[in-house]
């Protein structure tokens, strides 16, 4: 079983660890290379972005729960529709997205916070990233697809070499060619056309063609797949919902500076929450098999090692975060003022690392043994979490309250996710 399991968790914990390496030092390359406002563009422009990815990442992630649950309990013909299903859906959701936001992007940058010359900095970010709306929403959709087949190794290559090539990319056209935050769009841009390539060249096999007579759509097999979906898609999406209330607040009690700091802290959490991601999403087709196939035993194993990584890889980032916190704005290449604001609010954001092992795991967990209702309440409620605190704390605190918000979310959904576990996890009901 440990063998098993690892082939399925490293691979995935590697590929999320890569894209959390490429994030840190995209945003290191922006920050350098056009200081405060670059950071503080990309940060507010990054929500609308992050709808393309996270519609993928749900789609893919919810057809591969319900292809997983469907081969467990032997029914080989669901599973090969739901996978089908995914594909029109990954195909219609990217055109339905990406025309929306190319007619309402800038009013919606604007809604966000963009103003002055912030907005036409964020504008060209996602003007960009546009270009290749289709080609990002495949790529995120198809890796959990890929894993699922127990291509978990292959899942990662697609992914490292994405993210590798968009490294390379962006310090080519952000540092060398000066392009901007135009450089870096598209720096992302093509990093995912190479992850699609890898992609349709699995599904070009013969063993893993998909029949267009699986891509008909049949209502019950896509109402399967986005109950599945809307779980891993607002576990996805809520970092970049968290951001936008965290920019217009940031920016309300303590300016550009303050925004431009919250990229950096957003950077750093979210190294962290790409890990620990990788080893639900890791661990996702085994929970998902155990469950479909009545498999308690495995089910209650795989599930305990899960959470022991989570919060393992959770604790260790959180004390080297907090060592660090001095160096971390030298490297963004902030201003002083920005660079105060770092130095104070890392302890709190470490504290979120720490906790993130536990309630990011507990999402993937719910999700993938089909409990629908206690991963929405987690995912959905750290949003309402969310926007009630990072109106209520800043009125007592000021900026500092901010700061406070989003660990006081963490503290909350860390004693609901136990909560919930103690409830449903086999071995450990009342």
């Amino acid at each position: 079983m440990k063998k098993k399991y690892a082939g399925y968790i490293f691979p995935s914990m590697l590929s999320f660890l890569l894209t959390g390496i490429y994030s840190i030092v995209d945003g290191i390359f922006v920050g350098r290379a056009m200081g405060d406002p670059g950071l503080a563009a990309i940060n507010i422009a990054w929500p609308l972005v992050a709808l393309i990815i996270s519609l993928g990442t749900g789609i893919g992630m919810g057809a591969a729960v319900t292809v997983s649950l469907n081969t467990g309990a032997g029914n080989t013909e669901k599973a090969k529709k739901a996978e089908g299903n995914a594909f029109l859906l990954l195909f219609a959701g990217a055109l339905l997205l990406t025309f929306t936001l190319y007619l309402f992007g800038t009013p919606l940058l604007k809604l966000l916070g963009a103003k002055g010359n912030l907005l036409p900095l964020a504008e060209s970010y996602l003007k960009y990233i546009l270009l290749g709306g289709i080609v990002q929403t495949f790529a995120s959709g198809m890796v959990p697809l890929m894993r699922n087949h127990g291509a978990s190794f292959y899942a990662m290559c697609a992914m490292a070499l994405g993210c590798v090539s968009n490294i390379l990319l962006d310090y080519l056209l952000v540092m060398v060619l000066n392009l901007g935050l135009m450089g870096a769009a598209l720096a992302t841009v093509l990093g995912q056309v190479l992850t699609l390539i890898l992609g349709i060249a699995f599904y070009m096999r013969k063993k893993n063609r998909i029949s267009f007579s699986y891509m008909h759509p049949e209502k019950e097999t896509v109402l399967s797949i986005l109950r599945v979906a809307a779980s891993p898609f607002g576990l996805t999406y809520l970092p970049s919902v968290t951001i936008i209330f965290m920019n217009l607040q940031a920016l309300k009690y303590g300016g550009e500076e303050a925004v431009s700091a919250y990229a950096v802290l957003a950077y750093i959490i979210s190294f962290m929450e790409l890990l620990v991601q990788g080893i639900g999403d890791g661990s996702q087709p085994l929970l998902s098999l155990s469950e479909g196939s009545g498999d308690q035993k495995s089910l209650k194993t795989y599930a305990r090692w899960t959470f022991l990584l989570g919060i393992g890889f959770g604790c260790a980032g959180a004390v080297f975060f907090t060592l660090m916190r001095n160096l971390i704005p030298v490297f963004y290449g902030t201003s002083p003022e920005a660079a105060s604001y770092i130095v104070y609010a890392t302890p709190f954001f470490a504290l979120v690392m720490a906790l993130y092992g536990l309630t990011k795991p507990a999402v993937s967990y719910f999700y993938a043994t089909h409990k629908i209702v206690y991963s929405s309440l987690l995912v959905y409620g750290e949003i309402l979490l969310t926007i009630v605190f990072i109106f209520l704390l800043p009125l007592f605190w000021g900026i500092s309250g901010v700061w406070y918000t989003i660990p006081a979310v963490q503290i909350v959904l860390g004693i609901c996710s136990v909560m919930f576990l103690r409830l449903n996890l086999p071995g450990i009901r009342h």
